[in-house]
């Protein structure tokens, strides 16, 4: 058998406590996934990691935004198109508001989650960017217990007027931007292995949509999520227990990091 492990977004923001978008729960999950890539060293064939990309200017961040008073939205506002037509929010930068108009609707339309503004975070080459410690040790142990073999990281999220949760494409893709267009060369890539074990953060958000987009290429059976090795975001949780139920009804494996045996 050939294995994968695809990490997504393990980085300080996400994962520590002191990150700006902690998710409850990720510092143990990166304990447990650091022991899982420790015990199975000599049966993960490849390891890659997704890395949120963000610039300080998002649309996703508070800087972007100002509401009826002037002033930014408070982390975790939600931002519809209804609320952007009455006035109660728009673009610091107006030019860009039919941009943002468009980006509202393509998201209600397309059925992606609404825009939520989160706390700036995973700024590129900041400490919260980083890869969480304990994940990073087991990792580069990995490679070097595999001579020849180096950790992918795939950067996402860089554009800054779509959000990026799927590690194959953006929520709204830009025809203008490779970056946020569907990831063939990685797709393909994944396709060589005959597992896809899939752990990170968060479950409710980046985990949820990368496996979506995933499962129109490669059949759900040969995806493995560790179920102990990742969690949601507060105030999400139901959204990942939907996820969860939906796709382990597709044929998703859902397993505890400690009971899964690679062959």
């Amino acid at each position: 058998m050939s294995n994968l492990l695809l990490i997504i977004d393990p980085q300080n923001d996400f994962s520590n406590p002191k990150g700006t978008l902690y998710v409850p729960g990720a510092s143990e999950d990166c304990s447990r996934l650091a022991d899982f890539i420790n015990k199975n060293s000599s049966k993960i064939n490849s390891i890659q990691i997704t890395l949120d990309s963000h610039p300080s200017y998002h649309i996703a961040h508070p800087y972007f935004w100002v509401d009826e008073n002037g002033n930014n939205p408070a982390p975790y506002t939600i931002i519809t198109h209804q609320d952007f037509s009455k006035g109660l929010f728009k673009p610091v930068d107006i030019s860009l508001e039919r941009k943002v108009e468009e980006y509202l609707l393509a998201l209600e339309n397309r059925g992606r989650y609404n825009l939520c503004i989160w706390p700036p975070h995973c700024l590129t080459a900041t400490w919260g960017y980083c890869v969480e410690d304990q994940v990073w040790e087991a990792a580069h142990r990995w490679e070097l217990s595999n001579i020849g073999k180096n950790v992918d990281f795939v950067k996402k999220a860089i554009n800054p007027l779509t959000e990026h949760y799927s590690a194959i494409q953006a929520e709204v893709p830009d025809p203008n931007d490779a970056s946020t267009r569907i990831n063939f060369a990685f797709i393909d890539k994944l396709k060589e292995y005959e597992h896809v074990i899939i752990a990170g953060e968060a479950l409710s958000h980046c985990v949820a949509n990368t496996i979506r987009d995933l499962c129109v290429y490669i059949p759900a059976y040969r995806m493995i999520v560790l179920s102990d090795c990742t969690s949601n975001v507060g105030g999400f949780e139901q959204v990942g227990n939907d996820f969860v139920n939906e796709y382990r009804a597709k044929g998703v494996q859902f397993v505890d990091s400690k009971s899964l045996i690679l062959d």
